[in-house]
């Protein structure tokens, strides 16, 4: 990865763009403040959707985005503390971490990161999809009572695990560990909204999914939904933000997810994805082509080729 030394620190250019070598193309980019001149070990790793970078420092370092077009590609982050210390500010809101504490914060919105000596920090790139069902959510989720939350000590103590072993496993079983950890951040998220959704309305939203869910291989638009429920459909996409998505992002990720069960089906095998996607309700095969890949990391044939048979399952 691309490195410029400058007065005021090194720019660090692809940290988390694996497929990138030319800062010019790098979404990514960084200014890196540090008493002597900028050194670290990384380690860039993809899990499907996931990009990560393993980072191992032994000097007092500071990171602050650097401001360019390039930064605008960065969604959400996730940093979890390996070893050493950190703290981080985004948003007048500071958050210090312990190892195996794990953080949510913008990439492309300011920050400032500080690092103590001999760290070793994971940073995640999440998918864009849980990236945008970040957004609906509060910044309060910076702080820490996600990484306390039971669900949250599950997450970091898989992350820890995940920073250590990942290396090893193969391409479809990291593309596997991304949707884990997606999942898992999803339902971190889910909880945290939760707890602030008025019963009546987390009553009415759980029927609603559940109809969703039967109604997947059918057409689905907002007003039939919305007219089986008796509300309005500004009142059924109200209820969706509120818990950190959009109507649409849900159907589609629960198509994907029911496509991608059915690919990994040796039953099924004869038929074409494209044919297989249309059974769920996506019937463009450019476009679902698309979305696959970023879901998962894979394109459908791909995903094919290295799931063994008889792995079908969510």
């Amino acid at each position: 990865m691309p490195f410029e030394a400058r007065m005021d620190g090194t720019l660090v250019f692809g940290y988390l763009d694996t497929a990138s070598s030319e800062r010019a193309v790098a979404f990514d980019a960084v200014l890196v403040k540090t008493a002597s001149p900028y050194a670290a070990e990384m380690r860039p790793e993809r899990f499907g959707a996931i990009t990560t970078c393993d980072i191992v420092g032994e000097q007092k370092t500071q990171v602050v985005p650097h401001a360019s077009v390039a930064t605008e590609g960065v969604d959400t982050l996730l940093g979890v503390l390996l070893a050493g210390e950190v703290t981080i500010e985004q948003g007048g809101r500071q958050c210090a971490l312990s190892p195996g504490d794990f953080v949510l914060y913008g990439g492309g919105r300011p920050f400032r990161l500080d690092l103590g000596r001999d760290y070793r920090w994971l940073l995640m790139r999440l998918d864009p999809s849980t990236s945008t069902f970040l957004q609906h959510t509060p910044d309060a989720m910076v702080a820490q009572e996600l990484t306390r939350s039971p669900g949250g000590r599950i997450l970091s103590s898989m992350l820890v695990e995940l920073a250590d072993r990942g290396h090893r496993l193969g391409p479809l079983s990291k593309g596997e560990m991304g949707e884990h950890v997606t999942g898992i951040v999803r339902t971190l998220v889910r909880e945290y909204a939760g707890r602030h959704t008025p019963p009546v309305q987390a009553h009415r939203l759980k029927h609603i999914l559940e109809h969703i869910e039967r109604h997947l291989a059918e057409e689905l638009p907002p007003a039939r939904i919305a007219a089986a429920h008796h509300i309005s459909v500004r009142s059924l996409h109200a209820l969706f933000q509120q818990r950190g998505e959009t109507l649409g992002d849900h159907i589609r990720r629960r198509r994907l997810a029911r496509i991608r069960q059915d690919l990994a089906h040796p039953g099924l095998a004869h038929l074409p994805a494209y044919a297989v996607a249309a059974r769920w309700g996506i019937t463009d095969p450019s476009y679902f082509g698309r979305v696959f890949k970023a879901a998962f990391g894979v394109s459908p044939r791909e995903f094919r080729r290295w799931s063994p048979p008889g792995a079908a399952g969510e």
